[in-house]
């Protein structure tokens, strides 16, 4: 069973009930094992067995047999506490409140606060028992590896698409990659020196142009020229006469 988060957020409700159902399954526990107890030694079952402290000694065989109960109830009480709890670092908090009930319990039905040493070592027993029993059963459920299911299926979708590309692409063989390059190759080398011959083509059209633009401006400044330097002779004579 893989482990799983939960949230720490303040729930009273879940609190109250996860104290209600721990100590009810306790007690249940401990009658069961108390019910076998006592049919093997052939007693009546009783409240005052559970809510007496008087009922624990260590004087008599059938006192020892109840202290025995109580710490296989403690032992198996450990998988109860790490269903409930789930945190490590809660365990010792609901067992406390677990024997604190206890402790009231048996105040009321009793009649009197429990004053028996026997009684005292025994809860302090099982408080050592279900606390590092819970605290280590939670924390080996907390190492185990976390399952997220979105994540596999990120995998398998990637996995799916990796295999249909994989499956459209065409093996090329070696031969014919080698003639495609070299073609490549040509086509590039071809292209180069074309462009270079239209560069030179534009700029030498460029340079023609430009010649003949000064060609013309160079002729028609030949023109004006003459014509205001060449002075008729007739006019010449003309004049002096």
């Amino acid at each position: 069973m893989a482990s799983s988060f939960r949230a720490s957020k303040w729930d009273p409700i879940l609190i109250i009930a996860q104290i209600t159902s721990l100590q009810s399954l306790c007690y249940i526990l401990y009658s069961v094992i108390l019910y076998i107890a006592l049919t093997l030694t052939g007693t009546d079952v009783s409240l005052d067995l559970i809510f007496n402290d008087k009922e624990i000694r260590t004087d008599t065989g059938f006192g020892w047999s109840l202290i025995i109960v109580w710490v296989v109830n403690a032992c198996l009480s450990i998988p109860i506490l790490m269903l409930i709890v789930q945190r490590a670092k809660q365990i010792l908090d609901y067992v406390l409140t677990f024997h604190f009930f206890h402790l009231l319990y048996v105040w009321k039905i009793s009649r009197h606060f429990p004053t028996s040493t026997s009684w005292w070592i025994l809860q302090v027993v099982n408080i050592v028992i279900m606390t590092f029993g819970g605290e280590w059963a939670c924390m080996h459920r907390e190492m185990k590896p976390i399952m997220i299911t979105s994540g596999s299926k990120n995998k398998n979708v990637t996995t799916q698409s990796s295999a249909s590309s994989s499956s459209n692409t065409v093996n090329i063989p070696e031969d014919e990659e080698g003639l495609l390059s070299k073609k490549l190759k040509r086509k590039a080398s071809d292209v180069a020196p074309k462009e270079a011959e239209d560069d030179q083509g534009a700029l030498l059209a460029a340079v023609g142009k430009a010649k003949k633009a000064l060609m013309s401006t160079s002729g028609r400044s030949k023109r004006t020229t003459r014509k205001y330097d060449v002075i008729p002779m007739k006019d010449m004579d003309q004049e002096h006469e």
